[in-house]
């Protein structure tokens, strides 16, 4: 278990007794859902990015950080099924920041929302020794139902809303000063939350959902400890961009598996009553509880990816 998931354990442990009847989901999904009124639930989450561990000025820009700090919350709330409605952004601004970085900074923040959703209204701003932007996001749920991690059912099929991996091979063309802007490193600078496709989840009928933000191979696991179910993943229909390929052709695979960022949806549904209105791709399907988590395979045979997720602490 890694140093994130022993925190989080902890917080489960220290304060989950406290929920009460007004919280509907609580800690341990992508956003917490407060019962509110029962035409509009609230659905809550935080999110934080630092430099040099989330982003690097060598080739992040002032604004890019700004859309992608909004962007990440906002594929929380998608997660679950909300649309963004309010943010609030805590500030912590090095000494070096010039008004001028500041407000291409907040224009950033600006353009996400006029993208997809949500006003900023309120925060904080602090002096601090590197750039840190910590957000509280608030949204509402779509008309039907709400989505979480929890409830995936042996049968299920297994699905992404789009190509993996691009955000990792991004960083990496980035980190090597290959700073030519193409569909990866766009991929990482400026992600996409995936509003629409949650929605017409929603009126689809799934239940089962979470966003990519770790890498697929560390979301498969928190899918799969949520709702107690192990996964059987066909690598071979994982969608992979052309991109990825020709610039990584002897790793996109491992890429893709491990590569965080993506921010596309993961859910899963019954394809016997559930069809879907967007184009979508099916990467497996949902087992009985086994003493192993993830089962990975090329072409029916059994697959051992390099697993090489990041963390936070590590």
């Amino acid at each position: 278990m890694n140093k994130e998931k022993e925190f989080i354990n902890i917080i489960n442990k220290l304060l989950n007794k406290d929920l009460n009847k007004d919280i509907v989901v609580g800690i341990g999904d992508d956003a917490a859902i407060l019962s509110g009124n029962k035409q509009n639930k609230k659905v809550i989450c935080s999110d934080s990015i630092v430099e040099d561990l989330h982003f690097k000025f060598d080739y992040f820009s002032f604004k890019n950080i700004g859309w992608k700090s909004i962007a990440i919350n906002s594929s929380d709330l998608a997660a679950m099924g909300a649309v963004p409605e309010y943010f609030t952004v805590s500030i912590g601004v090095p000494s070096h920041i010039s008004n001028k970085n500041f407000e291409q900074l907040i224009l950033g923040m600006k353009e996400c929302c006029d993208s997809h959703g949500g006003f900023i209204v309120g925060g904080d701003i602090v002096k601090s020794e590197k750039l840190f932007i910590s957000i509280t996001a608030v949204g509402s749920l779509f008309q039907r139902g709400f989505l979480t991690r929890s409830s995936a059912k042996p049968g299920d099929k297994i699905a992404v809303t789009g190509n993996l991996g691009d955000s990792l091979g991004g960083l990496k063309l980035l980190s090597n000063n290959n700073t030519i802007e193409n569909k990866l490193t766009l991929s990482h600078l400026k992600p996409s939350p995936r509003i629409f496709e949650s929605e017409k989840l929603i009126e689809a009928g799934v239940k089962c959902c979470m966003d990519i933000s770790d890498g697929l191979n560390n979301d498969l696991l928190n899918l799969s400890e949520s709702s107690k179910v192990s996964l059987e993943i066909n690598v071979e229909e994982i969608p992979v961009s052309k991109e990825l390929m020709d610039l990584f052709p002897t790793n996109y695979i491992d890429i893709a598996i491990n590569g965080g960022e993506d921010y596309e949806l993961l859910f899963t549904f019954d394809d016997s009553k559930i069809k879907l209105p967007f184009n979508h791709f099916v990467i497996g399907r949902v087992l009985e509880k086994n003493a192993k988590n993830i089962f990975y395979k090329n072409k029916g045979k059994i697959f051992e990816p390099r697993i090489d997720s990041w963390s936070h602490f590590e």
